[in-house]
């Protein structure tokens, strides 16, 4: 199996089509035929299913699909690490969207401190980053629990509360802060992330609260909180996104989130990472 063959399977699955693939790839169709064809009998699967529309992934496509992206990340990575051996140092990092805001001082310090260090960054939600760390993709990652840490090294960055986020006009939200009580008869947006560790708070109080919507998205649960929906409650990083919303940061022990540095466990870090480590957790 070759990494070119993986490619040209990718862009036949992202496409839908032999024939439009072929024209991306700036090839004809007879050869890329044959190539997917040679993939099938190595594999001895099939891989595409096809149709008068075009061509579908089997269950086998849709499992080498997923595999590929880490296998030509990884090839692409081991290219760009080895082009750059004697002249700069990369550091492979991953870095969450929420996570960005807690990081970048520490990068900026670093680069400061070592200019032959130049960075490839991996962005992703933090299961995504903690498998690209586990498949040697990344070198370090910076994630946000709640996180199983059993298998990774890890370090606090920092902890954040979480924030109930609502619409301004409504009169209670001139408080800075709140409790769950306080959020009982009202109908919340959870973040799906956080949806356990806020739950488990709430039901440790005895309380039952009001779930009115679970979100993936939290730019888009803004919108629902915008038209006096409900209220959401986020970690206290996403309030840059809550622009024009009231923010009261919710006085609780047990709803708190830490930003952490992980990285594999059982290995020395390179003395890239190290050095990266160094300023973050001075």
């Amino acid at each position: 199996m070759e990494l070119r063959q993986l490619e040209y399977f990718r862009e036949i699955a992202n496409t839908g089509s032999i024939n439009e693939a072929a024209r991306k790839l700036n090839m004809s169709q007879p050869p890329l035929s044959y190539q997917i064809r040679q993939l099938e009998n190595e594999l001895n699967v099939q891989l595409f299913e096809r149709t008068h529309k075009g061509v579908i992934l089997t269950a086998a496509g849709k499992l080498l699909y997923d595999r590929a992206a880490s296998l030509l990340d990884y090839a692409r990575s081991t290219e760009l690490e080895v082009s750059q051996t004697g002249k700069k140092r990369v550091l492979r990092i991953g870095i969450t969207p929420t996570t960005v805001g807690t990081v970048m001082p520490f990068i900026a310090e670093f680069s400061k401190k070592n200019p032959d260090v130049n960075f490839e960054v991996h962005d992703g939600i933090t299961y995504t980053l903690y498998d690209y760390l586990q498949e040697g993709i990344i070198d370090i990652s910076v994630v946000r629990t709640p996180l199983r840490l059993d298998d990774v090294e890890s370090a606090v960055l920092h902890s954040e509360p979480m924030i109930a986020v609502s619409n301004p006009e409504m009169p209670s939200e001139r408080r800075k802060s709140l409790i769950l009580e306080e959020l009982v008869h009202r109908p919340l947006i959870l973040y799906r992330r956080y949806e356990k560790l806020i739950m488990d708070a709430f039901h440790a109080q005895n309380l039952v609260p009001e779930v009115f919507c679970l979100c993936d998205d939290a730019r888009g649960a803004t919108l629902w909180v915008k038209e006096g929906l409900a209220t959401a409650i986020f970690p206290q990083s996403m309030e840059p996104l809550c622009e024009g919303l009231a923010c009261q940061v919710l006085d609780e022990p047990d709803l708190v989130t830490k930003i952490l540095l992980i990285w594999q466990k059982g290995r020395k870090p390179t003395a890239v990472v190290q050095d990266f480590m160094d300023v973050c957790l001075k």
